[in-house]
């Protein structure tokens, strides 16, 4: 086994230590929904009133998280991808599996899910930053924290 892999545990233990049941110095949650629309196309009702819309599928991730907005250098550096006002959320653990053979962290498969044209992916923070959020990036390249670059929906309030 890997350096890596066997640290990944613990830096997923002391990451959960840092939310509000314990230290309360990362307040943020992310969530990640799966929104499959009936219509088959995104934000297209469908033509029974009596049918639901949508139907979402809820992933919470299982930790704490610190955001952040983006800062000038990073929107600099994005080449127009992100503006002032987007929210840089992490370091989330990657996934692994533990001794045990149970699995932790988040994979980028679950961070970035797969959709089509029926399919929209909505992030939703709680806590600072809250409010419903589209996915402008996914910084996987370190080892032991990813981070997601979020931008506010024009939905959101």
């Amino acid at each position: 086994m890997s350096l890596r892999a066997r640290m990944l545990p613990v830096f997923d233990r002391l990451r959960a230590l840092t939310g509000p049941s314990r230290f309360d110095i990362r307040p943020t949650s992310l969530s990640v929904i799966t929104r499959r629309w009936t219509s088959g196309k995104v934000g297209v009702e469908p033509p029974d009133p009596s049918t639901p819309a949508y139907s979402d599928a809820r992933l919470d991730l299982p930790a704490v998280y610190k955001a952040r907005q983006v800062t000038t250098r990073e929107i600099a550096s994005s080449g127009g991808r992100y503006e002032a006002g987007d929210v840089r959320v992490g370091p989330i653990t990657p996934a692994y599996v533990r001794a045990d053979g149970t699995s932790g962290g988040v994979s980028e498969a679950e961070l970035k899910p797969d959709g089509d044209d029926g399919t929209e992916v909505v992030y939703e923070l709680v806590g600072a930053h809250a409010g419903e959020y589209a996915l402008l990036g996914l910084v996987s390249t370190a080892p032991f924290g990813w981070w997601v670059v979020l931008g506010r929906r024009e939905t959101t309030p």
